[in-house]
Parts: C-alpha cells; sequence; structure tokens
C-alpha cells in the first residue's frame, strides 16, 4: 500500500514537471514569436522621405521678403527722423531758456517756470507721440512677418502636393541633413514665379 502511494506521489510529481516544463517552453516560444515580429515589425518600417529648406536663404532672395524688409527698414528711418525732431525742439526750447536766464531776459521766477514747465511738457507730449509710433511700427513688422510667414506656407503645402513628402524642415531645425535633400532653390524659384511685385501691380 505505501509502495501504490509512493508511485502514485511520484508519478503526479512527474506530470507537474512535465506540465511546468512545458509551460516553460510555451513562454520560450511566446517570447521568440514576439521578438521576431517585433523585427518584422522594424523591418518593415518605411523610410521617411523628408527635404528640408534654408530659410535664410529663402528670406534673402524671395522678392515678398525683400519688399517686406525694405518697407521695414523705411519705416524705421521714419521712426529716427521724428525721434531726431522731437529731441532737436526739446534740446532747442531748454538752450532757449539757458540763455534767457544768463541774459537775465527772465524778470520773475513765475516766468521761468512757466517756461521750463513749457519744456517738460513739450517733453512728456513727444515721449507720448514717439511711443505711439514705435508701437505702430510693431504692428506693422509682425502683419508683416505673418504675411510672408503664410506666403512661405501655403506654398509649400501646394509645392508637396504634388511630391507627397513626409515632411519639409528648416534647415536649422537639424544639425545635419545631406546636401541632396535641400529644395531651397526649388522653393525660392517656385515662390518668386508665383508672386507679382507691387512695382508691377
Amino acid at each position: 500500500m505505501k509502495k501504490t502511494a509512493f508511485a502514485a506521489k511520484s508519478l503526479i510529481a512527474l506530470i507537474a514537471a512535465g506540465m511546468i516544463s512545458c509551460a516553460q517552453g510555451d513562454n520560450k516560444e511566446t517570447v521568440a514569436d514576439s521578438a521576431a515580429q517585433a523585427n518584422a515589425t522594424e523591418t518593415a518600417a518605411p523610410t521617411l522621405n523628408i527635404r528640408y529648406v534654408d530659410i535664410d536663404s529663402v528670406m534673402a532672395t524671395y522678392t515678398l521678403s525683400k519688399e517686406l524688409d525694405e518697407q521695414g527698414r523705411k519705416l524705421m528711418l521714419d521712426y529716427q527722423r521724428m525721434e531726431n525732431q522731437k529731441t532737436n525742439e526739446i534740446q532747442n526750447l531748454a538752450a532757449q531758456i539757458e540763455q534767457k536766464q544768463k541774459s537775465n531776459g527772465y524778470l520773475s521766477q513765475e516766468s521761468f517756470d512757466a517756461d521750463v514747465n513749457n519744456v517738460n511738457r513739450k517733453q512728456s507730449e513727444a515721449a507720448n507721440i514717439l511711443r505711439a509710433h514705435q508701437e505702430k511700427i510693431q504692428k506693422q513688422i509682425a502683419e508683416f512677418n505673418r504675411q510672408l510667414g503664410d506666403s512661405i506656407q501655403n506654398f509649400i503645402k501646394e509645392y508637396n502636393a504634388t511630391r507627397n513628402y513626409d515632411a519639409i524642415l528648416y534647415r536649422a531645425s537639424g544639425l545635419y541633413f545631406n546636401p541632396a535633400l535641400d529644395i531651397t532653390g526649388e522653393i525660392i524659384e517656385g515662390l518668386n514665379a508665383r508672386y507679382t511685385p507691387k512695382a508691377d501691380k
């Protein structure tokens, strides 16, 4: 009876060991299958079709960019002229007060204070005018940048509609690009061909 019980226990142990071994084998097969699938996926992953554009070259060569840049320069020159004019006006008034004071032209403190207050008022008015003009220029420059950015972006979308690149990047967005991927010349040529300069409108 003891031998039978021992034999039964041994048989159960062997069956259990066999089941564990099978389970481990199945797990090994599962891991191996997963690894094989992962390798197959990596091998089958498509290669991205990418091109890049040197935006600095575009800005320097695109006719619209050059026109807007020139307009921006004119705005800044106008501002500098206005600033110089206001500065000269204040300095001249201050010099007149100083000259009048040296020549004993002021008969009373009230008269002197009135001139000084006038200079201070003119200076405050000039500062407000210049600040408002500066804000106006900033808004115009921001509008120029928006206009230029929209023009380039819209053209690139049209350009890529027939080429189907996966991505078109700015050169500055990466450390290295294969020069063969450079489409800057095509973009500049297309932008200028599409744009009609203001002088011709």
